[in-house]
């Protein structure tokens, strides 16, 4: 028997993402082993407070079932790549056939708890993911230093990552047309920061469509989680 290889992405699979059905789209997202877990290093720039703030053991990810399976698709990524961007293909096409059911618009996260150049990665005959799929949106944040500078497809969307030690980066992001998204921790009535460096802070857990944002603004992340105890200046 030929073994069945196991989605790659997941759909309505966290609240957040499931959140964006709220403004009409239905997201398909990548949840890898973040930083080396796997072996592999998938975030280059993660500094010491995004290690310990990282979202990946939030929600299933403390099973450890979803930890292996995480491990388990980082790896087929580095060593069976042919493997794994066929079965993305498939996953992408069966979320298209789903978003149409449900009369929705697709969308699709690569960097669910992870930070890889997906634009520089090939797909088939294609140079990447989105030009195999021109139709369709796909978004990420980054940490990675001058990416949102450089020549991307223009249906993929990426918002930079600020932390502990990035500000000044974030900041350059911002005045070249790029958000930024902060982690904050709420002030005593519970409510993030009207204005972060003169610019204005919207509400990014409302949903994770981060495309549809306005640019230039600040995208507030409230702190969860480790991040509530966070000590190295990752949270705001």
């Amino acid at each position: 028997m030929i073994a069945t290889i196991p989605p790659i992405l997941n759909v309505q699979a966290s609240a957040k993402i499931v959140k964006s059905e709220t403004v009409g789209q239905l997201t398909g997202i990548f949840y890898g082993a973040p930083s080396t877990v796997s072996g592999y290093d998938v975030c280059a720039f993660a500094s010491e407070g995004c290690r310990i703030a990282c979202l990946n053991t939030a929600g299933r990810g403390v099973f450890d079932m979803v930890q292996a399976a995480r491990i388990r698709k980082t790896k087929m990524f580095f060593e069976d790549r042919p493997g794994f961007m066929t079965q993305v293909i498939k996953d992408v096409e069966a979320l298209i056939r789903k978003a149409k059911r449900e009369k929705l618009a697709p969308s699709v996260r690569m960097n669910g708890t992870s930070d890889i150049k997906w634009e520089k990665i090939s797909c088939g005959c294609h140079k990447n993911l989105m030009a195999h799929f021109p139709e369709l949106v796909w978004y990420d944040y980054t940490k990675i230093p001058i990416r949102y500078r450089q020549n991307l497809p223009a249906n993929y969307s990426l918002t930079f990552s600020v932390n502990e030690s990035n500000l000044h980066e974030a900041l350059e992001a911002l005045k070249l047309g790029t958000n930024i998204a902060v982690v904050f921790k709420l002030d005593d009535d519970g409510n993030l920061p009207e204005f972060f460096h003169g610019y204005r802070v919207i509400d990014g857990d409302k949903h994770d469509a981060r495309y549809l944002d306005p640019t230039g603004v600040v995208v507030g992340l409230k702190a969860k989680g480790d991040a509530l105890k966070d000590t190295s200046g990752f949270v705001y």
